[in-house]
């Protein structure tokens, strides 16, 4: 399962690479500059589509270029404004890597991000979830596994999870972080499975600690 990780990242980056200053509605989505090897040097970007080279977002770091497989959808609205999520990617050729994630809305001709930092790994899941019942915007849950090496835990094999959620608090206009816990049981890694799946199961367990984390 990890060649064929492995085999469709090499894919992905020649299939970005190929649609480079592509078009979405209103955005432009640019993948960022790798090297002879097809590493990522610098970050991708997503444009406003008639800005030019300018007012632009891109992932800030000063370690990570995230370069690789960027991808934009619109998820939601506010005041207006279409709420994008924009992810790309970091790798340096290994088992795995990084993604970060934002929530951008467009604020005086510029892209901004209304997430706090965001990274997961290949080994996690995220997903967005409308809870009318705790926010009128879209619920963003992230699950990334823990690697417990003193269990003799190997990189890809069952782990526990680290979960996160983040809800649209309007007074800061920013999406902030309500509750974050450990999975009590394990689910299985990239060496059984194609992707990770643990959000739909603990679904009920994080909308019991959102309940509990909103009414804080």
């Amino acid at each position: 399962m990890k060649l064929r990780l492995q085999f469709h990242w090499i894919l992905a980056v020649f299939a970005v690479s190929a649609c480079a200053g592509t078009c979405a509605g209103q955005y432009r989505v640019m993948p960022g500059t790798l090297d002879a090897h097809g590493m990522p040097t610098a970050p991708a970007r997503i444009c406003l589509a008639a800005s030019g080279s300018g007012h632009c977002y891109a992932p800030p770091s000063d370690k990570y270029a995230f370069g690789l497989e960027p991808k934009a959808q619109t998820v939601g609205n506010l005041n207006g404004q279409d709420l994008v999520l924009f992810t790309a990617s970091f790798s340096s050729g290994g088992n795995g890597h990084l993604t970060h994630l934002a929530i951008l809305k467009q604020q005086s001709s510029d892209l901004v991000d209304l997430l706090p930092q965001v990274q997961l790994t290949n080994q996690s899941e995220y997903k967005l979830w409308n809870l009318p019942q705790f926010s009128n915007m879209p619920v963003l849950v992230t699950a990334d596994y823990i690697w417990d090496i003193a269990a003799e835990e190997t990189h890809f094999s069952a782990h526990r999870y680290h979960i996160e959620a983040f809800v649209f608090d309007a007074p800061s206009g920013q999406y902030v972080q309500v509750f974050h816990c450990g999975t009590l049981k394990k689910y299985p890694g990239l060496d059984d499975v194609d992707a990770v799946k643990v959000l739909d199961a603990e679904k009920p367990a994080i909308l019991a600690k959102l309940k509990k984390g909103l009414a804080n």
